[in-house]
């Protein structure tokens, strides 16, 4: 899986999107605008790279799942043919993935490739589609949505499967994302996370402290009869997701699990990041009120009608095409005043997952290509085509190592939070029981019903919870 040969073709920065065709086996691109996407990508959720909704019953439905396979053994049919994918790139990601499928098909006389864009998955639709035998044979997402999954027994351990020397060419950091219980249980295609991004006409040089921050922010920002018309800065918390909040409670000192496990949400640390983050708006007057999306505030900075924001490599292509290359600078998240801390943002890796054939459905054979294909998904071919189409860092090392060799400013930049600031992306099944909770009660919390310590004890509350209902230790 990758090598250590020769670099494959990249730009030394991402090329504009061009149009996609659409090759046989798959629908067309996403034919404009951002779609939801998951935490880590967050990607975009992006990223979206999900916000889960009813965890709790959501995961107990997987490991229901999981008894079910292994209490009744019913078999599925024996499906061969077609690869099927569930995947979640972006519009400036997805031509590269589409001329995979194209390079796959020819290299592979005999085995096609489908796909749908399925934005938003979650273990509902998923473990609903597994106990039908008709789960994708590859599902491309968020480390901690498969981590569940794998948990649960729909996915299967590529250690058992492929031989150790298959894992080396990847980063230890992109490889342990996708780690569970010393098994590998997928493909890593990426390395990713969240750092500040900043046009340089509105906010010169990147401020390295919050206060710093704030006052570049207030110098930046425009208001018009009252109302805001150029933000020195736009978080969003209403559209964070619970995503990129972790870095800011890392700020104030909190974390959002312990070394054995527990979940430690409900500390001061994570209700000051929570009122430090609003108070953009409430006190600082630096954002506009009632951002609730991350398509608004991406858009806002690709008007030049912001600051600062704060996101991914995954639409810096974007924002290089709006304003210009010379004008997007991307560093750290400034050290929190107050603390004397780093924030540190989540980083991990979007990968690529098979499904178990008592989930898919598939045969031997179909198993075995879909198999190959998450190795080709992460093929130096394939990374380097992503670098070019989006700005997406690799995770084979001889490809990272070639892209940072460029020198590229806003490369640069994120692997300074990336290796300076910021804390593994938790891949466990006990992360899949926060989205939900954090999205509750972060609503509560800016409706005014809940205080910022209420709201984050109800987190701690309800993932606890959770882990109790459904056994998984230590609770």
């Amino acid at each position: 899986m990758g090598g250590t040969g020769a670099p494959p073709t990249v730009s030394t920065n991402p090329a504009a999107p061009t149009a996609a065709t659409t090759p046989p086996g798959g629908p067309a691109p996403p034919a404009s605008g951002r779609g939801p996407r998951g935490p880590q990508r967050r990607r975009r959720g992006h990223r979206t790279w999900l916000v889960i909704v009813v965890a709790a019953v959501v995961v107990a439905a997987g490991v229901l799942g999981y008894l079910y396979f292994e209490a009744k053994k019913v078999p599925c049919g024996q499906r061969s043919g077609t690869i099927s994918v569930w995947q979640d790139f972006s519009p400036t990601e997805f031509p590269a993935f589409s001329k995979a499928v194209a390079q796959f098909e020819v290299a592979n006389p005999g085995l096609s490739v489908s796909w749908v864009n399925e934005t938003s998955p979650s273990p509902s639709n998923y473990v609903a589609a597994a106990l039908a035998c008709q789960a994708p044979d590859i599902l491309i997402g968020a480390s901690d949505f498969a981590g569940g999954l794998y948990y649960d027994g729909f996915l299967a351990n590529l250690s058992s499967l492929l031989p150790s020397s298959a894992f080396t060419p990847f980063l230890p950091e992109a490889l342990s994302d996708n780690t569970q219980f010393g098994g590998v249980f997928g493909v890593p295609l990426n390395v990713n996370g969240v750092a500040m991004i900043y046009n340089k006409e509105l906010i010169p040089v990147a401020p390295t402290t919050t206060d710093q921050m704030i006052s570049e922010a207030k110098n930046a920002t425009v208001t018009s009869a009252g109302t805001i018309t150029t933000a020195g800065l736009v978080y969003g918390l209403d559209s964070d997701g619970g995503y990129r909040i972790p870095a800011w409670a890392a700020g104030f000192g909190g974390v959002l699990f312990n070394k054995n496990g527990t979940p430690a949400m409900g500390s001061a640390a994570w209700a000051n990041a929570w009122t430090f983050t609003n108070n953009f708006t409430t006190v600082d007057g630096i954002e506009p009120k009632g951002i609730t999306s991350e398509a608004t505030w991406e858009a806002l900075f690709e008007e030049k009608k912001a600051g600062i924001i704060f996101d991914g490599p995954w639409d810096i292509e974007e924002y290089i095409t709006a304003l210009g290359e010379t004008n997007v600078g991307v560093a750290p998240m400034p050290m929190v005043s107050q603390t004397g801390l780093w924030p540190e943002p989540l980083w991990g890796s979007i990968g690529a997952y098979v499904a178990l054939p008592l989930a898919s459905g598939a045969d031997s054979g179909l198993f075995n290509a879909s198999v190959k294909f998450a190795q080709f998904l992460a093929s130096p071919l394939v990374e380097g085509e992503l670098w070019n189409s989006s700005g997406d860092i690799p995770s084979l090392a001889s490809t990272f190592s070639y892209v940072r060799s460029l020198n590229v400013p806003f490369v640069n930049g994120f692997l300074d939070q990336f290796y300076n600031h910021s804390q593994p992306f938790p891949n466990t099944v006990q992360m899949t029981y926060y989205w939900t909770p954090f999205t509750d009660e972060c609503t509560a919390y800016l409706a005014g019903s809940v205080s910022a310590q209420g709201g984050v004890s109800a987190i701690q509350t309800a993932v606890l919870q959770s882990m109790q209902e459904n056994h998984i230790a230590p609770y």
